[in-house]
């Protein structure tokens, strides 16, 4: 008990000296802003291409993240079996985000929300087409941006188009 005392006022010293970081400016907050919906729309052009190794590229810290789709939870380890057996079992992808919008949180973190659909066509020429909003937590890396949690909900939509 007798050393717990000075280690935590230590502690408090040190963090009541540090400096917090300064907020963005606006054109710091749009480059980041940019940056995130580019990588959003890559993500997207992978999932076109049906590239496994791309899309899961995307995913950041294997130990942290989750996925969470219509109420499932997937961790890291989980995603690639699901990308693979799905995009195994097309014959094309179309479809993308509408509207990204990006909520900046710092410099290298940010969340990304937008529409999507989705129009697979299986190999067996069966077309599902999906509508739905999906939600991500973006972090940028030394590797780049990185997805570290996201949520995703969508229904079937016979309306859908690419």
């Amino acid at each position: 008990m007798g050393r717990a005392l000075p280690l935590a006022v230590l502690s408090a010293l040190v963090a009541g000296c540090a400096q917090p970081e300064p907020p963005l400016t606006d054109p710091e907050r749009a480059a980041v802003a940019d940056s995130v919906t580019s990588e959003m729309n890559a993500y997207a052009a992978a999932i076109r291409a049906l590239d496994v190794q791309r899309v899961l590229g995307y995913f950041g810290d294997p130990e942290q993240f989750r996925f969470i789709d219509n109420g499932t939870v997937y961790s890291h380890a989980e995603l690639k079996p699901m990308v693979q057996g799905l995009f195994g079992s097309l014959r094309s992808y179309e479809g993308g985000f509408g509207s990204i919008h990006v909520n900046v949180l710092n410099h290298d973190a940010a969340v990304a929300d937008a529409p999507y659909t989705d129009v697979f066509t299986d190999t067996t020429g069966v077309v599902t087409r999906i509508r739905g909003v999906v939600t991500w937590v973006w972090v940028r890396t030394p590797e780049g941006w990185r997805i570290v949690h996201g949520q995703a909900f969508g229904a079937p939509d016979s309306t859908a188009t690419p």
